[in-house]
């Protein structure tokens, strides 16, 4: 197992995913507190802007900072989430690495659990970076707020990309091409934003950590949504046991 997440990491890194997943969310962590600060004033230097406009548009503060972060993040990560995945088994069984793989003693189960940490470990220090730039970012700009919430806020984000780089990661295994695998993740993740509308199932999916995140970060108190937490954690294990199982009955 260990010698199988060395070569995810390497993979990860010898790619530039690793690489592009930090810089794109570093980007955007960035980005998000200079929108809040700067956005009223872009808007308002632009000719042919309606007058007023700026009264209407929400004042500049740290809490529209932290929103901004917020969105951001998940909006470019659940993209990055349900690319890098893509390839991960199915470029593999196309090249014969997979069968070359898993000739070894190496179970199959060990062969997705490493892909899957090893994307733990590729988001994990994408959100780090980039929740660290934007905590600096929003405390030069606007107010220091506690460290402890934009923790919060980086551990909710991870839940929550985590969750669609899993799902990316089992219609890598099920599909026969990159460009299959990737149209399966996108329509499920459409098809779950779309049913996630529904206040039954919103409030399970892992969509519904992001509220608190931003909350906890803005120094805001709510209460953790543990339905939500305890979903993701029976769904992402979940999402690799039935990879694990349709890829024990294919032939390599």
């Amino acid at each position: 197992m260990v010698t199988l997440l060395r070569k995810e990491l390497r993979e990860q890194w010898r790619s530039n995913r690793l690489l592009v997943v930090a810089a794109v969310l570093v980007a955007m962590g960035i980005l998000g507190p200079l929108t809040a600060r700067y956005m009223n004033e872009m808007l308002g230097s632009i000719p042919g802007t309606p007058e007023g406009l700026e009264a209407v548009l929400p004042p500049p503060t740290a809490e529209l900072a932290v929103n901004e972060l917020a969105e951001n993040l998940a909006q470019f990560g659940l993209i990055l989430a349900l690319l890098v995945p893509m390839a991960a088994v199915v470029g593999e069984k196309t090249s014969g690495t997979a069968a070359l793989t898993l000739s070894k003693p190496v179970s199959r189960g060990a062969f997705l659990a490493a892909k899957l940490l090893a994307l733990v470990a590729t988001f994990g220090l994408g959100l780090f970076l980039a929740v660290g730039a934007g905590y600096a970012y929003t405390g030069m700009l606007f107010a220091w707020l506690p460290v402890g919430g934009f923790v919060q806020l980086a551990g909710a984000l991870l839940i929550y990309l985590l969750f669609y780089a899993s799902l990316a990661l089992l219609a890598s295994t099920l599909m026969r091409s990159q460009l299959a695998a990737a149209g399966l993740a996108f329509g499920l993740a459409l098809v779950l934003g779309i049913v996630g509308t529904l206040p039954a199932v919103g409030v399970l999916l892992p969509s519904a950590l992001l509220a608190w995140g931003r909350s906890a970060a803005s120094g805001v108190p709510s209460e953790l949504p543990w339905k939500a937490l305890a979903a993701a954690s029976l769904l992402i294990p979940g999402l690799l046991a039935i990879g694990w199982a349709a890829l024990r009955r294919q032939e390599l």
